[in-house]
């Protein structure tokens, strides 16, 4: 399943610096069709690891744990706000409903149930993606990751990300003591794609965050590693095949920091993408997005997203 969301963030960089995202922020997406009850809800998640450049990666995906209704397995569910709307992948909800017919549905069939956290979430209509072929071995303790958890479950809400903590906790407003701790700002929220505005060597740039992303702390231009990277570091160069073709990720160590939320943070390391329409990557810097951005940044941090009012801010 990890090379699933692996294969899902390239086709997510491809798109970045290709330019097929920047339609989705101009098209009008129909309402969420996740609810829940009014109020506060706090939903815990665990970290999925993997392999990125030969090296362990414990913080490659966050996962929250689900129940389907009907079914008394421990399921999971990618966190990916990267993705405007939540999926469920299909051979895995027909592996589920082959062993329990009635899982996560209701007597009519017609609404889908599950329970993230302890947070009761009914879905009138929800995409069934057919991933891969892969069933579930019931007969082991492995992780069952049923699908994503994408935008529209924290659409309209204010979202705040605790990473040291594990833990978001989705409410109707910014909670009174985070307020009195941080400074909010303004975001770009567009399609339910969220754009951090930051400052990089100096310039104002967008960063389109990503949760479903953890690989790198930032993904840019070749240029902008290159004027990052300390001086003689080794590029460490990784290969993956998307959308037909071969890219190489170019990751390079740096000194140097980005200014979010008035918060100066270490980025650590800056990746570019090599096999990308360099084209297309410079009609992208036209229009102010500097690159990608997901967890790794954030670790130590707690994230508040309002995205109803598009403020968002930082606490260390």
């Amino acid at each position: 399943m990890m090379q699933t969301i692996r294969q899902a963030f390239l086709l997510l960089i491809v798109a970045i610096f290709t330019g097929c995202i920047t339609p989705a922020f101009s098209q009008s997406l129909p309402a969420s069709q996740l609810t829940f009850t009014p109020g506060t809800h706090v939903i815990p998640f665990h970290w999925q690891g993997d392999s990125v450049h030969a090296q362990w990666e414990p913080h490659a995906a966050m996962l929250i744990p689900v129940k389907l209704k009907g079914c008394p397995r421990q399921l999971y569910m990618q966190f990916d706000l990267g993705a405007p709307a939540s999926i469920v992948y299909q051979n895995k909800l027909n592996a589920i409903r082959e062993k329990y017919p009635q899982a996560g549905a209701d007597s009519l069939q017609t609404i889908f149930h599950f329970t993230a956290g302890n947070t009761p979430v009914s879905a009138h209509s929800i995409p069934f993606m057919q991933f891969d072929s892969s069933s579930i071995n019931w007969n082991t303790t492995a992780k069952v990751i049923i699908g994503t958890i994408g935008a529209d479950f924290i659409d309209g809400h204010v979202a705040v990300i605790d990473y040291p903590k594990r833990r978001i906790t989705i409410a109707e407003a910014v909670p009174k003591k985070t307020v009195r701790q941080i400074r909010m700002e303004t975001f770009v929220y567009m399609g339910r794609r969220i754009l951090l505005p930051s400052t990089i060597l100096g310039q104002q740039k967008l960063l389109f965050f990503d949760t479903g992303s953890s690989m790198y702390s930032l993904l840019t231009d070749k240029a902008t590693c290159e004027q990052l990277a300390i001086p003689g570091t080794p590029v460490l160069q990784s290969k993956s095949w998307s959308w037909n073709k071969w890219l190489m990720a170019n990751t390079m160590a740096t000194s140097d920091s980005i200014e979010i939320a008035s918060l100066k943070i270490p980025i650590r390391n800056a990746t570019y993408m090599e096999g990308t329409d360099p084209a297309q990557a410079a009609q992208m810097r036209r229009m102010g997005i500097g690159g990608m951005t997901g967890n790794k940044l954030f670790l130590p941090y707690k994230l508040v997203l309002d995205t109803k009012n598009k403020m968002f801010g930082l606490i260390r």
